[in-house]
């Protein structure tokens, strides 16, 4: 039977609080189905450093105290997990439901004991920034715009009554015959 495990994160591009990119450690801990449960709070200079925060969270498992809480600016739902005061883990998404963000905590803190600690670490390239600030933490960076490839083909269209085009699903209706009187009410056309 697969069970859960801690993976390492190399991730190239970090730009840190100085605007200078770099690269930086993380871990997170993945369910048997690779699902992300958890993550890093925040990240490390060396991989020695990131397994050693992995390691110091399951020896210090007992003393584990979590908050869940609601975020201000959108009221998702997060929770993080502290050792001694400190911030050793958090969720590694929001969610919509305050029983969701529980359950999924409830899973994380399940996993934490038993959980494998892979060696070695895996790049990860792309996707959305990442930033942080002097001491490692992450730091809020507004969502960069979609690439051009990912955008939704009709966003750029104009809305229904806007110049040059109709709202998504819309079509205009089709039109009769100049030479052909409309129908009666209640027959109907072959058109319709």
């Amino acid at each position: 039977m697969h069970q859960s495990r801690f993976v390492f994160l190399a991730l190239a591009g970090a730009v840190t609080g100085d605007g200078t990119v770099a690269e930086a450690m993380t871990w997170m801990l993945v369910s048997p189905n690779n699902r992300p449960l958890g993550r890093a709070a925040r990240t490390f200079d060396t991989y020695g450093a990131c397994r050693d925060a992995v390691l110091h969270l399951r020896a210090g498992f007992a003393d584990v105290r979590s908050t869940v809480a609601a975020v201000e600016s959108n009221g998702q739902w997060v929770w993080r997990a502290e050792v001694g005061g400190t911030t050793v883990g958090m969720s590694s998404r929001s969610y919509l439901r305050a029983r969701e963000c529980h359950y999924n905590l409830e899973r994380f803190l399940e996993a934490v004991p038993a959980a494998l600690v892979v060696a070695g670490t895996r790049s990860v390239r792309g996707g959305h920034r990442v930033a942080f600030d002097a001491g490692g933490d992450q730091a809020a960076l507004p969502p960069s715009p979609a690439p051009w490839g990912a955008r939704a083909p009709h966003a750029d269209r104009p809305r229904h009554g806007e110049r040059g085009g109709w709202a998504r699903g819309a079509r205009p209706l089709p039109q009769a015959a100049p030479d052909t009187p409309p129908p009666a009410p209640g027959v109907r056309s072959a058109t319709s």
